[in-house]
Formats: C-alpha cells, sequence, structure tokens
C-alpha cells in the first residue's frame, strides 16, 4: 500500500458527529470561521496534509472512475481563465463565440454541424436538460419515458424533479436493451425515448438506429446518452477498432461485434450527451447538451434580463456558468485533435484487452462481457463481487460495484505497470478471499460435529 492510499478503507465514513470528534484530536477546527485569517502558506500545508488520504488518477489505484486526470495543457487554460461567467455572456462576447464554435465541433463529430447546445456542469445537467426539453415539446397527458433498465441515475433524479414515469425495459446478456421489449413500451403516453451509448456499467451501446426508427415512426423525442461513448465512439474505427464489423484477432480472444452509429446522422436523434470531462480529456466540469436544431432547443429557453451583461436567454439549468470549462474544452479540442484522440482511444483500448486477456487467464475470475470501449466487468467466481469490492478497496484500489460485478475503466491516466500492479493485488485478495472462505467451511464443519458429537 502506497503512501497515498493508507488509511483508504471501506466504511470509514462515518456520521458527521464523529469526523467532528476525530478532527477535535487531531487539533484540526471542525466548524466554525476562525476570527482571525490565517497566513496563506500555513492554510496551503493543511490542505495537502488534509487530503493527502485521497486517492489519486496518477497513483494508478483509480480503476473505476470514469474521469481521469485532465491534460495538462486543458488543465493551465483552465486556471487561466476562472474568472469567467459565460452565464452572462454579455460580459465574454469571445468567450460566447467560442463556445458556439465548440458546439459546431462537437455536433460535427456527433453527425451534424448544425447542432446548437449548451457546455453544462456534466452528464446529468445534460441529460436533465434533454427531459426538460422533450417535456417542453409534448403535451401534457404524455409523461412516460421509455429507457433501458442499465440508464444513468440522472433520469431517475429527471423523473422526480418533472414528475415523469420511467418505464425501464430489459437488458440481454450484453448489457444492450431488448428492442422487442422496447417496442412493446411504447404507448399513447410516452414523452420520450432514451437510448446509451456506452453504458455506465459496462460500456455497452444500444440498438440505436433500430431506436431511432421507433422514435419516427411514432413521432417521438429520442434522447442518446452518450456522455462515456461521446468520446470514444467517433475514433474507434480510426483507432482500429471497426464500428458494426466483427473484429478478431491476435490481441482480441474470440471475437465481437463492435457498434454501429448512434448520433445525429440517424434522423430520429433529437437530442445528445457528451462528456469532455470523461475520455475529453477536460477538467471537471464538463458536459455537453446537444440538439438537432434551433426549433427542439428552443423550447427550453429562460429570458433574464437584470445581468451586467445586459438581456440574455439561457438553455441551461444553472444560471452561473464556468466559462473556464468552455474555454477548456476549446482548447483540447484544437490542441488534441482527431489524431490525438484516436490515438487516445486505441491506447485505452489496447490496455482494455491486455487487462482482459490476463483476468480470463486467472483462475477465480472472470469478464463480464467482451468489452465494446475501454469499460470491463469483472466478477469472482467464488465469493460476492461486494467481497472483492471491500478487499481490493482495503488494499487501495477504487473499483465501481455494481450489481454482481465490479466495474474497471481503463481511462487515459492507466499504463501497464499500473495494470501488472493491479493484477497482482487481485491475485492476492482473491486468494486471500478463498482462504477465509475455506477457514470459515472448516469451523463451520467442526462446530457442526461438536454439536452432534454433544447431542449423542
Amino acid at each position: 500500500m502506497t503512501e497515498e492510499t493508507q488509511g483508504f478503507q471501506a466504511g470509514d465514513f462515518g456520521d458527521q458527529e464523529s469526523q467532528n470528534k476525530d478532527l477535535q484530536s487531531r487539533g484540526i477546527p471542525s466548524k466554525g470561521l476562525p476570527s482571525k485569517g490565517r497566513p496563506a502558506d500555513e492554510v496551503s500545508a493543511l490542505v495537502e496534509q488534509r487530503l493527502s488520504g485521497d486517492l489519486t488518477f496518477t497513483s494508478g489505484n483509480i480503476l473505476g472512475s470514469m474521469c481521469s486526470q485532465p491534460h495538462p495543457f486543458a488543465a493551465a487554460i483552465f486556471q487561466q481563465q476562472l474568472a469567467k461567467n459565460i452565464g452572462d455572456p454579455g460580459l465574454h462576447p469571445a468567450l460566447t463565440e467560442m463556445e458556439a464554435e465548440t458546439i459546431h465541433i462537437l455536433g460535427s463529430l456527433c453527425g451534424n454541424p448544425k447542432a446548437v447546445g449548451s457546455i453544462v456542469t456534466g452528464g446529468t445537467e445534460a441529460n436533465l436538460l434533454a427531459m426538460w426539453t422533450a417535456k417542453n415539446n409534448t403535451p401534457k397527458e404524455r409523461r412516460e419515458v421509455v429507457l433501458p433498465e442499465t440508464a444513468h441515475f440522472s433520469f431517475d433524479k429527471a423523473a422526480s424533479l418533472m414528475d415523469l414515469t420511467l418505464i425501464k425495459v430489459p437488458v440481454d446478456p450484453h448489457n444492450r436493451v431488448k428492442l422487442d421489449e422496447y417496442r412493446q413500451a411504447v404507448g399513447p403516453r410516452t414523452m420520450a425515448l432514451v437510448a446509451i451509448a456506452g453504458t455506465t456499467g459496462l460500456g455497452a451501446v444500444d440498438p440505436i438506429a433500430e431506436i431511432a426508427k421507433i422514435a419516427e415512426e411514432h413521432h417521438l423525442y429520442l434522447h442518446v446518452d452518450a456522455a462515456f461513448g461521446g468520446f470514444v465512439l467517433p475514433f474507434l474505427e480510426a483507432a482500429g477498432y471497426p464500428m458494426g464489423d466483427s473484429v478478431s484477432g491476435a490481441e482480441h480472444t474470440g471475437s465481437l461485434k463492435y457498434p454501429g452509429v448512434f448520433d445525429f446522422s440517424l434522423a430520429g436523434v433529437s437530442s445528445i450527451t457528451l462528456d469532455p470531462h470523461k475520455m475529453g480529456r477536460t477538467p471537471i466540469p464538463a458536459g455537453c447538451i446537444l440538439y438537432r436544431d434551433e426549433e427542439i432547443a428552443g423550447s427550453s429557453t429562460t429570458q433574464v434580463s437584470y445581468l451586467a451583461g445586459g438581456k440574455t436567454r439561457q438553455r441551461t439549468i444553472v444560471g452561473t456558468r464556468s466559462g473556464a470549462a468552455v474555454a477548456a474544452v476549446w482548447a483540447s479540442l484544437q490542441h488534441i485533435g482527431f489524431d490525438g484522440y484516436r490515438d487516445t482511444v486505441r491506447r485505452c483500448m489496447q490496455n482494455t484487452y491486455f487487462l482482459k486477456n490476463r483476468i480470463d487467464a486467472m483462475s477465480g475470475i472472470e469478464t463480464v462481457i467482451p468489452p465494446v470501449m475501454n469499460v470491463l466487468g469483472i466478477r469472482p467466481s467464488r465469493g460476492t463481487a461486494e467481497e472483492l469490492a471491500d478487499g481490493l478497496r482495503a488494499r487501495g484500489f477504487a473499483l465501481s460495484l455494481f450489481p454482481g460485478f465490479l466495474r474497471i475503466t481503463l481511462m487515459p491516466h492507466l499504463n501497464q505497470n499500473h495494470l501488472e500492479n493491479f493484477l497482482q493485488v487481485l491475485q492476492d485478495t482473491l486468494q486471500a478471499t478463498v482462504k477465509a472462505m475455506q477457514k470459515e467451511e472448516t469451523n463451520s464443519y467442526s462446530n457442526r460435529n461438536q454439536g452432534e458429537n454433544n447431542a449423542r
């Protein structure tokens, strides 16, 4: 365990009172504003001390996050523009123009250079905006949303906030929504359809072309959540992982089919979420909502008259928006370019297959489905996913826990040295779990025999 990961244990997060007592025992004030400010160097040292136990991307021990260490150039641009609030665009006309250019680039990447939209706080806000827009474009008697059971929890938030009913459709063994059941769920109360291009758990892609046809047939709003896949799918083919084709070879054990088109090139798609702060390599917060055209987007417009920059209109949930995020996304697109993103995706996919092949060769562990993108699900053959997650977390590794499996996301901050280290820890954790189970079974057998002897 490295210094960075010491103290990072499952269940470390107690109640507030316990946390306050722990802080006080270490001489750290837990509440109240100091009457006199402290020197900057003292506070800086305190910040470093207080946060030293947190995991970092650079350690290689964060394997479950869909975020990553931002590109250093993007981080530098973000820092330069911290003071700007693009929620008051009249003060920052050049930045507003930069956002429009960014939306044009991302729209082009998603099959529609005429798309309109905004840089927002993340995928949650983008998905909320999509449901709000769909609601504003649909009669009041239609408030049902048909979506896969794998949809992100932000849609549950949208349902609660907007009084919507979610019709969740089961998925097949490859984590793609079952198309026949999806089609059957559409009815007279349907407000919108949702499809996923990169599920949160396993990175699967729904049959979006077929769902887009359903949207066209029923004249329904279709939103594609590509928060993760939006910066992966457009580069897969150029990276050597052809979309829509069977892929096999020395690197790929077995064969699989990569997903086909997911974007505005499908006439039925109304809006798309994508997150630059995931595979786009920008600092947090940076999400994006794209709409097919002005007619769709216009229904979610709020007029604002009191801002210092003059009257304006907003199409976001938050009012104050980070101008630094806009500048960092634009700068990342310009600096990294198509070739840079292609190379990033290729490296992440190579790491994904490296890890998959090594795990498949291990005993006591298996992968859940063939990877569609740089997301890998694993599950133990003995014990539970929860026990494995706890064991890895106790050893300083953070993976994402889902029902029945753990998720590993092979992000740009990871390299093969990190993965070799993880594989050794994974092997040790599996062996420790088996030994603990064997000991428990032995104790149980002994206790049972003792009970039988006492009964004679």
